[in-house]
C-alpha cells in the first residue's frame, strides 16, 4: 500500500509539472516565433537592449553629437550608465563630471575643453548648480530627444577666460 502511495504521489507530481511546461509553452507561444528568429541570427540581446531606454537615447544622440565634437556628461560614476552611453558616442571627446559641480568648474570646462553639448543623464533630476548657472546665461540650448536623459547645445565661446564665482 505504502509503495502505491508514493507511486500515485509521483504520478501526480509529473502530471503537474507537464501541465506547468504546456503552460509555458502557451503562454510564449506569441513569441515563439521572434524567438526563433533571433536564436537563427544570433541576436538574441538585441531585444533586451532596444528596451533600455538609455540604449534608444544613446542611439539617438549619434545623430545629434558630430564626431569630432567634445561632450560633457553630468552623471555619477559609480552609476555605470556613462560607460554605455560612451560607446555609442566612441569617436567623440567626452568629460564625466559631478551632476553637482559648481558654475566654475563647469564654465571653465566648456571654455578650455570647448565642449559644444552638455548631457545630463537623469532628466528627472533637476540640474546641478553649474548647469542652472549655465541655462541662465543663455549658452544652453536643450535640443528635444525623448529619453531618461537631457542634452543641451552649448555655445562654448559665451565663457570667456576669467574666474567665474
Amino acid at each position: 500500500m505504502l509503495s502505491n502511495w508514493k507511486s500515485l504521489l509521483t504520478r501526480i507530481l509529473i502530471a503537474i509539472w507537464g501541465l506547468q511546461v504546456l503552460w509555458l509553452f502557451w503562454h510564449l507561444a506569441s513569441e515563439a516565433g521572434d524567438i526563433a528568429r533571433r536564436l537563427g541570427r544570433g541576436d538574441v540581446g538585441a531585444a533586451i537592449r532596444r528596451e533600455d531606454p538609455l540604449y534608444s537615447w544613446s542611439e539617438a544622440l549619434t545623430t545629434v553629437i558630430p564626431p569630432n565634437a567634445t561632450y560633457i556628461f553630468l552623471d555619477n560614476y559609480e552609476a555605470g550608465k556613462e560607460i554605455e552611453v560612451r560607446y555609442f558616442l566612441a569617436p567623440r571627446r567626452h568629460l564625466l563630471m559631478a551632476p553637482e559641480i559648481p558654475a566654475p568648474f563647469l564654465f571653465y570646462a566648456f571654455h578650455q575643453e570647448q565642449a559644444l553639448f552638455l548631457l545630463q543623464r537623469n532628466r528627472t533630476n533637476p540640474p546641478g548648480p553649474g548647469a542652472r548657472a549655465a541655462l541662465r546665461s543663455g549658452a544652453l540650448e536643450p535640443v528635444d530627444i525623448p529619453g531618461p536623459g537631457r542634452i543641451y547645445r552649448v555655445d562654448h565661446t559665451r565663457f570667456r577666460w576669467g574666474f567665474y564665482d
